[in-house]
């Protein structure tokens, strides 16, 4: 690999149980449940060929977690970095709830989640914008300080979303047409000053290829 050039893997957390309830995390400091920690456990061993130069995590539980177990396979020794632009988008009052309550409470502002996204401001939260913004300006910080050739980043399904996104040039209203499984990884390489994508939502280390279609949580 030319040493300008970079690959980094985009990985989503595992399961918890608030994922099982279809509840809004946010910054809310959940673990992962049992689930969580077998897809994490399948995901390490899957990846342990790939010698990390370096781990980032979200510093949330649930990222973090997912992160340490993929770096238990790893054959070099390494810390796992927390890196506060990769923490999930802050969902304020709507954190714990449920969809279907959020719908009820909320129908407005529900509306506009569903059909402008980036526009609505969740009482008490952050715009998809500004949760952009800080993670695109992290992940360009880390491509061009560290010298680490093969990087792994483990963050939240919505960040995973926008991150994409920003990459692929995809409007605002695509973003609900971006799957990301739990655990799911994505591969992208950097060179030329530009990434490439070469994987997304690859699931296939933690369900079967018949099971992988039409889950959306």
């Amino acid at each position: 690999m030319d040493k300008n050039q970079k690959v980094v893997f985009l990985i989503r957390h595992g399961n918890t149980e608030y994922n099982e309830k279809k509840l809004f995390r946010g910054r809310l400091n959940i673990p992962l449940n049992s689930t969580g920690i077998e897809q994490a456990e399948k995901t390490g061993k899957f990846l342990k060929g790939i010698k990390f130069d370096l781990i980032y995590s979200s510093p949330l539980r649930r990222a973090y977690e997912t992160a340490e177990i993929i770096k238990k396979y790893q054959s070099n020794d390494m810390e796992v970095l927390k890196e506060e632009g990769f923490t999930d988008v802050s969902f304020g009052e709507w954190e714990g709830k449920s969809y279907d309550e959020i719908q009820s409470r909320y129908p407005e502002f529900f509306r506009q989640w569903m059909e402008e996204p980036y526009r609505l401001v969740i009482p008490g939260g952050e715009t998809l914008y500004d949760a952009q913004d800080r993670s695109w300006e992290t992940l360009k910080k880390i491509i061009s300080e560290e010298s680490g050739q093969a990087i792994a980043i483990v963050t939240h399904r919505m960040i995973t979303k926008l991150l994409i996104s920003k990459i692929l040039d995809i409007n605002e209203s695509g973003i609900w047409k971006i799957n990301q499984d739990a655990c799911c990884i994505n591969i992208f390489d950097y060179m030329y000053e530009t990434f490439f994508v070469s994987k997304l939502n690859y699931n296939f280390h933690i369900v079967d290829i018949k099971e992988s279609f039409f889950r959306i949580d």
